[in-house]
Order: C-alpha cells, then structure tokens, then sequence
C-alpha cells in the first residue's frame, strides 16, 4: 500500500510581493525540514493570464524540488476561498492553508503535528502571531457585530478609543495569551489555518461565494460542527497582512461585499 503523503500545503499568490513571498517559502522550507515530514504544496496563481506573473514554475522549482509541487495558474482571479479550494481533493493525513505574506517558526509545522496527534479531537490549529514590530496579532475573534467591524477597519484611533473595551472583547484580549491553549475561539482568521485533512474536506472548503474577506470567519465557524479548533500558541507564525482600508476602494468595496454576505448566511449583529 503506497504511503500517504504527510502533509500537503496550498498557497494562493496574487501579483505578490516577491520579498514577502521569498520569506514565506524559505521560512516554509525551514519548518519542514525541521518536522522532518513528507510533503506537497500547491501554488495557485489568481495573477490575470494577461499579466506577467513573477511567479512560475521555473521560480518555484528554485525553492522545492519538482516532486514536491503542483503549480497552477487560472485565466482569471477566481478568488481566494475557490483557489484554495483546489486542494481538496488532496490525499495526506494534514493540510496546511498558509497566505503569501506569513513568516512560519522554524518548530511551528513539527508543533502543530504533535499537537494533532495528541489531540484527536482537534482539527483545525491556529497559531501565535505577531506583526512584523513583534507586536501580538490576534488571530482569534469573538462573533463580530457591524459596528465592531466598521470600527475596527476603518475608524480613526480617536474615534476607536471610546469603544477600546469592546474592540478588545472581539479580540478575546483577556481571554488567550502566548502560553496556554485555547480550546474552540468563535471564529479564527485564515492567514495560517493547520487542518486535519479528512476535516478540510468535510467542509468542503471554503464557501465560493466569498471572493475576498470573511471566508476564513465563515470556514471556522462551520469547521466547529466536526470537530475542536485549538489556538496553540507554540505554533508561532509573524504575519504582514495589512486592513482592507489601506489597500484601496477596490478592497473596501470587497470587504464589504463579504460582510453583508457573512452576516445574511449567519446572524445579523448591529452592535
């Protein structure tokens, strides 16, 4: 019986940025070889055909040997959530979601497999992160409200201030801290999200109709109904990603595209 691939991977690139994207694939490289795991990663490039993509096949065959990769490219951005999607017919024992713009810990990958295997219960990992500066990101969230999201993407700091108890709240910022699990946050964001696979694909993935923004939420929540999510803070990742607000019109249009979505599929909350 041929042995099941261990881990697989997918990553979804978009005109990226190349420093950010070398990090990423070294840091991954690192992280394997530290767990010592068989392994797949598939890159999926949303970069319009029209388009020189900076990301090729000879570009990835320079970081992983071609055994160890699937490099696809779609005709159009088909999106996020659909790109990742790709992945699900996957055959492997864990699969790993992972953005473009992630630094992963050298022990992060070996963490989260022993983690899983001590854990049956559990599938579906989400790690420690921080920002470049070292400053905590909070990766798991409470059930948000409109207002809390508006505040948190868009408002100033000095409009943010009055409401900072509550912003805290949806950041669950006395709840997780960086040495204790945490057993089943509400929702979890998808920069880094450690899947058991047989789990992954009992989702179905992620929902297509987002095409950007909140798919990550919307997975988690329904990823609950199999199984535990544990947040695991020896699993350690550093996270560039930036607010839909600083990425212009086109972002903001999108992010609120997929909150009215988000909030139709599941319960309306104002404030």
């Amino acid at each position: 019986m041929k042995n099941i691939t261990k881990l697989t991977i997918s990553l979804v690139v978009y005109r990226p940025n190349l420093k950010q994207l070398e990090e990423t694939l070294n840091s991954l490289i690192a992280s394997l070889e530290y767990a010592s795991v068989t392994y797949h990663i598939y890159i999926f490039d949303n970069t319009p055909s029209q388009e020189q993509s900076v990301v090729d096949e000879s570009y990835i065959s320079h970081y992983f040997e071609t055994d160890n990769f699937t490099y696809s490219r779609a005709d159009n951005n088909v999106g996020f959530g659909v790109a990742h999607n790709r992945s699900l017919s996957v055959t492997s024992e864990f699969h790993l979601i992972i953005n473009p713009d992630l630094v992963i810990e050298r022990k992060a990958i070996l963490n989260a497999i022993c983690f899983m295997s001590e854990h049956e219960r559990c599938g579906l990992i989400t790690p420690f992160a921080t920002w470049e500066n070292g400053v905590v990101q909070r990766l798991c969230k409470q059930y948000p409200s409109v207002l809390v999201l508006l505040l948190r993407g868009f408002a100033p700091s000095l409009i943010k201030k009055p409401f900072s108890v509550l912003l805290d709240e949806y950041e669950m910022v006395g709840l997780i801290n960086h040495n204790e699990v945490y057993w089943n946050p509400p929702m979890v964001s998808g920069c880094f999200m450690f899947f058991r696979t047989a789990i992954w694909q009992k989702c179905r993935g992620f929902d297509k109709r987002y095409f950007l923004y909140f798919e990550d939420f919307d997975l988690s929540i329904r990823t609950k109904k199999f199984c535990d999510i544990a947040y695991v803070p020896s699993v350690k990742v550093v996270h560039h990603g930036g607010y839909a607000a600083r990425k212009g019109l086109k972002h903001i249009l999108l992010f609120f595209r997929s909150m009215l979505l988000f909030f139709k599929i599941h319960n309306w909350r104002w404030f």
